[in-house]
């Protein structure tokens, strides 16, 4: 067998088992009301107290069913299509008992604790708004997603039927058709759940937003903390160096001042020992300016700072980069110390023998990639200074992606939405 007839029979078994499993998540909560619906007619053999009973069902199971049916689509969009859908729903809130006797529950205070948390459990899939998503979900896939699910499985299991029951020849050619329609429908038919998983089953509009609020809000105090602890870091090199020896250089000029006609030697050693120290004052201060912002960064930009980045590094680096012109300043100066995070990560925590360092423009802004091929295992909680990256681009709405298995390679890319200047 070919490999193309191999890919052809693999999407057609994944498409077959992804219809079924789709026709019973959305079809399990319709047939549970069909089935209410005859059972409660044959036993009051009436439409309208039948009709009464099959809304109390429908409510009922809209409650219970919702949330895991909706998780249960949730895992399969994201293992079919790779399509993360978070589930926005609100935190429960432990069950507690007061000082007063009372449980309280988020939402009530009741005297059984029992009581207390049965109504969490109930006021949680009635109150919160990602519940009656869930809900909406429940009603319309059975009309969308479950619709287009079924319609290869069923002209593929009508087949038969058609061969039996229509006259010949006429029946093998409609269950030829009808096989040869559904076989093409089953790949793609099966697909709709993500569009509609999108639009239903993710956080609403305003959750996103919300979430958005609370992240710029912490992006900004991460921001300022993290300038107040640079100022904190520029004060404390000033006072314990350049300024500890520009007031030793003033000293030991007035000292030089003084002998310089009684001990005209002295004087002299002085003064040498006062060029010494203005050479060392101002080697600190110009690698303090350096930590500040490099002037290789200032005057070449991002990709030169970079390149000098990787021509300092102890192991072989190697830079490739189809960004033309300059970014923002504040811009160039984030990615330039994150990747300078990355690079002295790659040396001390990962030490392999190379790195490549590639910086790309997106459709969106810019993309720096650091790759080496150390033994991996880097994650934002191992204290390697990956949080501190996310929390510095953090305040340009950029993003940290890590991809780093244990044994290796390790791959960071740090992506800020921006334009060129």
């Amino acid at each position: 067998m070919s490999r193309f007839h191999a890919g052809v029979f693999r999407s057609l078994g994944e498409g077959f088992v992804r219809s079924l499993v789709l026709v019973v998540l959305t079809g399990f909560a319709p047939a549970v009301w069909v089935a209410a619906g005859v059972w409660f007619h044959d036993l009051f053999g009436g439409v309208a107290a039948a009709l009464g009973c099959v809304l109390a069902v429908v409510a009922v199971s809209l409650v219970v069913f919702a949330r895991p049916v909706c998780a249960a689509a949730r895992s399969a969009v994201s293992r079919w299509t790779g399509t993360q859908l978070r589930a926005a729903y609100r935190p429960l809130v432990p069950v507690t008992r007061m000082a007063t006797g009372y449980w309280w529950n988020g939402y009530e205070y009741h005297r059984l604790r029992l009581v207390s948390e049965y109504r969490r459990w109930f006021l949680a899939r009635t109150r919160d708004p990602a519940v009656w998503r869930d809900m909406l979900w429940l009603l319309l896939a059975p009309l969308t997603v479950g619709v287009a699910a079924a319609a290869p499985l069923a002209l593929i299991g009508g087949a038969p039927a058609v061969l039996v029951l229509a006259p010949q020849p006429f029946g093998m050619v409609v269950a030829v058709l009808s096989v040869v329609a559904g076989a093409a429908l089953l790949p793609v038919g099966w697909r709709l759940v993500e569009p509609v998983g999108r639009r239903l089953l993710g956080p609403s509009v305003l959750v996103r937003l919300s979430t958005r609020i609370a992240s710029l809000v912490q992006g900004r105090a991460d921001l300022t903390q993290a300038q107040d602890a640079e100022l904190h870091r520029i004060e404390r090199n000033l006072h314990d160096g350049a300024q500890a020896r520009l007031v030793a250089i003033g000293l030991s000029l007035s000292a030089a001042e003084r002998l310089v006609d009684t001990d005209p030697a002295e004087a002299k050693a002085l003064l040498r020992q006062t060029r010494e120290t203005s050479r060392v004052a101002l080697r600190e201060l110009r690698e303090l300016v350096h930590g500040i912002v490099p002037p290789v960064l200032l005057e070449r930009g991002l990709v030169d700072a970079i390149r000098a980045l990787a021509l300092d590094a102890p192991v072989r680096a190697g830079v490739r980069s189809t960004l033309d012109g300059r970014l923002e300043t504040p811009i160039e100066s984030a990615l330039y110390f994150a990747t300078a995070e990355l690079v002295a990560n790659a040396v001390r925590h990962a030490p392999g023998s190379a790195i490549d360092i590639t910086v790309d423009r997106t459709r969106a802004g810019v993309a720096v990639t650091v790759a080496d091929d150390g033994h991996g295992g880097a994650h934002p909680g191992t204290g390697s200074g990956l949080a501190g990256i996310e929390t510095r681009l953090r305040a340009f709405d950029g993003t940290v992606h890590i991809d780093s298995p244990p044994g290796g390679p390790t791959r960071v890319t740090l992506e800020v939405p921006c334009g060129s200047s």
